[in-house]
């Protein structure tokens, strides 16, 4: 089978990125470089909007003061709220670190972004990722006045790592009779741990990630070798009563497949799901090559759809031609937006 071609644009920014600390050439040898691996782990300078105020809080967590970070449009009016998770293969990153999605979400689709901070593994293996979220929700639930939100609209986000404790934190929402969900949107999430994916075992070259650093952070993450379905959401067995849900895979990704698999599982579970596969995409392209054009059309797309569950209203108003699908994953072979 040949192997699909790297983005032309995408390519160019790979070839010319500095690889002092960027993984262009697979994350798994930054994870075991301690050098590279303790920089990658600093919190960056965040970019700044002027439209949207950012502000830090700490709220109790399951094993203290919880960090979130908050980004909200400057408005008065009370918002729909979306509670972002960021990713890193479990093991680094920060709200910091994606602070573009986070800006971008809460200016276009117009709502409190509050990114949690939450326990990083090696150190703190599953589940304090995930308790970490799911606390997280629950206070932001319990406390809108705080942040100038609307319990009643909340959406959960999240991309690789984080796009599964998105995941996770919707499905324990569910069983847990926790904060009504109006949306998920994951973004190649990683949902399996198996390794068993067809994309999973093909690509152990590609840029950025590659399955050597799918094996580290599955590792880390479930140290014991947990299998129940909030460490990897794929593994429940039931996934009906979920929320409306966008999932957006790369192309070149080990993580494609898995994607793909929890979307078909989701609409055969009666969710109304949209897929989308952008082509010619590595993993990460949209946080770290915004500037491309495949970047800012899926960017756009992940807006949209955020925008469409969190204001029905303009959807209506506008008489929207979303592409959600009820009951069935839709699939695109092109970036959207």
């Amino acid at each position: 089978m040949i192997a699909p071609a790297v983005d032309p644009e995408i390519q160019t920014l790979l070839d010319t990125a500095d690889t002092g600390v960027f993984p262009v050439h697979g994350l798994d040898a930054v994870l075991a470089d301690p050098q590279r691996y303790a920089l990658l782990r600093a919190r960056p300078d965040a970019p700044v909007d002027d439209e949207v105020k950012v502000r830090d809080l700490y709220i109790p967590g399951p094993a203290g003061p919880l960090r979130l970070r908050v980004y909200r449009p400057d408005t008065t009016a009370e918002l729909p709220m979306i509670l972002y998770i960021h990713g890193g293969a479990f093991t680094y990153g920060s709200p910091e670190a994606e602070e573009g999605r986070s800006l971008r979400y809460a200016r276009d689709a117009h709502a409190v972004v509050v990114s949690v901070d939450y326990r990083l593994a090696p150190e703190h293996p599953y589940p304090a990722a995930a308790d970490d979220a799911y606390a997280a929700l629950t206070w932001i639930a319990d406390n809108p006045a705080e942040l100038g939100g609307d319990r009643t609209r909340i959406a959960v986000a999240g991309g690789s790592a984080g796009g599964n404790i998105a995941a996770s934190t919707v499905l324990r929402a569910r069983d847990q009779a926790g904060p009504h969900l109006l949306f998920q949107s994951l973004t190649y999430p990683s949902l399996d741990g198996s390794l068993t994916t067809a994309s999973a075992r093909e690509f152990t070259d590609t840029p950025v990630f590659n399955r050597g650093a799918l094996e580290l952070a599955v590792r880390h993450y479930t140290q014991d070798g947990h299998a129940d379905p909030y460490a990897f959401p794929i593994r429940a067995t039931d996934l009906s009563g979920l929320p409306p849900t966008y999932i957006a895979v790369a192309e070149i990704d080990p993580l494609r497949d898995e994607g793909r698999d929890y979307a078909a599982r989701l609409s055969a579970a009666g969710v109304t799901t949209e897929l989308v596969q952008v082509p010619g995409a590595v993993h990460g392209f949209d946080l770290l090559f915004p500037q491309a054009r495949i970047s800012e059309h899926n960017l756009t797309d992940q807006v949209r759809t955020l925008r469409q569950a969190l204001h029905p209203e303009e959807d209506v108003a506008a008489g929207s031609t979303g592409r959600h699908t009820h009951g069935a994953a839709s699939s695109s072979g092109a970036s959207t937006g």
